[in-house]
């Protein structure tokens, strides 16, 4: 039967269809169902082309026919799966009744053809293993194959259009260049209060990326995933999550991971606020956590530009990621974010790369991620039959402008489910046809041929293609405070628990995942609250200062000692100030030091400057002085002279023994002697005898 379909098949169809909706299952109705099952991914000269369909609900009576016809003429073609009404085929194979073959009602059935170039002679068919030859012209070529379902009328029941295609071996064109850039999403991980329940089906969905990665390591499929997911996944740890990661660490290397935020933010809302430096932190925060979980960190030559991203904003990116070496040398845009092209100049899909301008006068190497190649991931059909689709997409777009250096990007919409079978399909392709080559996004595109302005077969300079971003939904400048705030806490904190690295890295989580697009401001203000939360509880339970206590000393100069306590259980950096009236500190007032876990024991050099007491106020703060950790205050009783004082009394001393010296030689003076002999007593006048009486 030659006839692809009739108006009374239509009407069939039709009919069946509302009789469907109304009371039975389709398939009952039309006679049963179609579906690819698997496919060659290409054939050269001389080779041979095998398709397998599965029939589902049809009777025995019911049969399958396939065709193959002329090749494409137009991807446009291609793209809207249509050939000419009055188009013949260049073969079809004989009708599979169901009845010969079909055991179940669930049947695949398997079809081959060889196909023949004008210089490949055909044998004798062999009666007991007939395959059908298509002759070709030896050349490349995308053949639509049809297969056709009919019921024991000859009614159409069901039919699909796929593709055969065939490459000659040793072609000398340059393949395609084809980087297939996945994204993975998943949820915050990090909580306020702790890690989040495992998202299971957005684990399972990055579980069958990673295996496609996998199993086809020559692929060079570039991921792209939150930096924060990874952290999540090896904080979780559960049995799936270690296989997961241990795969990434095994099969993907540095230029297959795309440079990404900590966190999924809306990248214009934070340049729109001033905050371009504290985005690309976030950047340089990402590529360091998926260094720390991976042990790689991204190829940051090449990003997938966000949405919001306008030109100011991409001068902002490249300017700031210069300045931290960054170093973004080109993006990938997708077709949303660009201004239409001129479809008379550019009729076909641009497969080479062009510029993006920005204000300040320089150019952006880009390459646009196809948009008719991402409609290939959700087309109904099923996995098998859209993945090879796609590969005959790939291949047309090979052969359109075979003669020069080509790329894509291919990035499956937002709403696309990861599928095993699709990308096992997509990917084998990739590996297998000569025509098209995985790349890198990098790859794809430094080694890639500029797009002229003038259109393609033109000189001159390199087209310009000007940003239509999507505007941000989140309005930062209100966030903006908030967030300085709680990352000068966190700075400042961290000068005293800088030997806490787990604490700090928690406080630091906090902060970026509160900058996630997807959360409300009531959610983020929380994320906030915690760090200050757990700052203020670290803080108040951090330092233990001595109890008001009177200390003794006889000294002039001495030392005062003194017990801080750190209940950290980190060493824990602070500084010391010192403020009393009658004392000096000849080592300074302030004193920096690390206190070990638990007590420690200071001496404070002081000077009196007065005997009696004199207090000491000790301030405990960070070593930045912005966090007060405690206060004490030292009596000081001392008995010691001042150096006036010292010299009054010495003179006071001299003065007095010069007193006494003097009073002790006067007293020796005026003191007379006392008789020492006999003769002396009684020789007064009144006893002395008149001489010769």
């Amino acid at each position: 039967m030659t006839t692809r379909r009739s108006a009374t098949a239509i009407t069939s169809v039709v009919v069946a269809l509302i009789i469907a909706v109304l009371a039975t299952p389709v398939s009952a109705q039309t006679g049963g169902s179609l579906e690819l099952v698997a496919q060659s991914a290409w054939v050269d000269d001389g080779g041979i082309y095998d398709i397998q369909v599965r029939v589902a609900g049809a009777g025995p009576d019911s049969s399958v026919v396939l065709r193959v016809y002329p090749p494409w003429p137009e991807r446009d073609d291609f793209l809207r799966k249509e050939l000419p009404e009055d188009l013949d085929p260049l073969l079809e194979l004989d009708p599979v009744m169901l009845g010969d073959v079909q055991g179940t009602s669930n049947e695949v059935l398997g079809f081959e053809v060889a196909v023949a170039g004008p210089n490949i002679p055909i044998e004798e068919e062999d009666e007991a293993n007939p395959i059908s030859v298509l002759r070709s012209n030896g050349g490349s070529a995308v053949y639509p194959v049809e297969v056709s379902l009919y019921d024991a009328d000859g009614e159409l029941s069901d039919w699909f259009l796929t593709s055969l295609i065939e490459l000659p071996r040793g072609q000398r064109n340059a393949p395609l260049r084809t980087a297939i850039v996945l994204e993975a999403t998943m949820p915050p991980m990090a909580t306020p209060t702790g890690n989040a329940p495992l998202d299971e089906e957005a684990t399972a969905q990055l579980a069958i990326i990673v295996d496609a990665i996998a199993q086809h390591p020559d692929a060079d499929v570039a991921l792209s995933i939150s930096p924060e997911a990874l952290v999540g996944l090896e904080s979780i740890n559960t049995e799936e999550t270690v296989r997961i990661l241990d795969q990434l660490r095994t099969n993907i290397g540095p230029s297959q991971l795309l440079p990404n935020p900590y966190s999924e933010v809306e990248e214009q809302a934070w340049i729109d606020a001033g905050l371009e430096d504290e985005l690309v932190q976030l950047y340089q925060a990402g590529s360091a956590a998926t260094s720390s979980v991976l042990g790689i960190e991204p190829e940051s030559s090449a990003m997938l530009l966000d949405r919001t991203v306008d030109e100011d904003g991409l001068q902002a990116l490249i300017t700031r990621s210069e300045d931290n070496s960054f170093g973004v040398q080109g993006v990938i845009v997708r077709p949303a974010q660009l201004a239409p092209l001129n479809s008379e100049l550019f009729p076909q899909a641009l497969t080479t790369r062009f510029v993006i301008p920005t204000p300040n006068g320089r150019t952006v190497p880009a390459l646009v991620a196809n948009g008719g190649l991402s409609n290939h991931f959700t087309n109904p059909g099923g996995a098998a039959y859209n993945a090879n689709r796609m590969l005959a997409d790939l291949t047309l777009l090979s052969l359109q402008n075979a003669e020069v250096r080509q790329a894509v990007v291919v990035n499956p919409p937002a709403d696309w489910v990861p599928d095993a079978t699709f990308l096992n399909v997509m990917l084998t392709g990739i590996e297998r046809i000569p025509a098209i080559r995985g790349a890198s996004p990098f790859d794809a595109l430094s080694d890639t041929a500029f797009t002229p302005s003038q259109g393609l077969g033109t000189l001159g300079s390199p087209l310009e293609r000007d940003l239509r971003a999507q505007r941000p939904a989140q309005d930062l400048l209100s966030f903006r405070t908030e967030f300085s705030q709680a990352q000068a806490a966190i700075e400042s904190w961290s000068t005293v628990i800088a030997a806490d690295q787990a604490s700090l890295r928690s406080l630091q989580q906090l902060l970026r995942v509160s900058t996630d697009h997807r959360l409300t401001d009531d959610q983020r203000n929380e994320y906030i609250d915690a760090i200050y939360n757990v700052i203020d509880t670290q803080k108040d339970a951090s330092i233990t200062t001595p109890e008001s206590e009177t200390i003794t000393l006889t000294g002039r100069i001495s030392e005062v000692p003194i017990v801080v306590e750190n209940n950290l259980g980190v060493d824990a950096a602070v500084l010391l100030v010192l403020d009393s009236e009658k004392l000096a500190f000849p080592n300074g007032q302030t004193i920096e030091i690390v206190l070990k876990p638990g007590p420690n024991r200071i001496d404070i050099p002081i000077e009196a400057l007065a005997s009696g007491d004199s207090p000491i106020r000790i301030q405990v703060f960070s070593p930045d002085r912005s966090v007060t950790l405690g206060s004490a205050e030292v009596l000081v009783r001392t008995f010691a002279f001042s150096g006036v004082g010292l010299v009054i009394g010495v003179v006071a001393i001299i003065v007095l023994l010069l007193w006494w010296l003097q009073h002790l030689r006067s007293t020796r003076d005026t003191v007379k002697p006392l008789p020492d002999t006999p003769s002396s007593v009684g020789s007064t006048a009144d006893t002395e005898e008149p001489i010769g009486v």
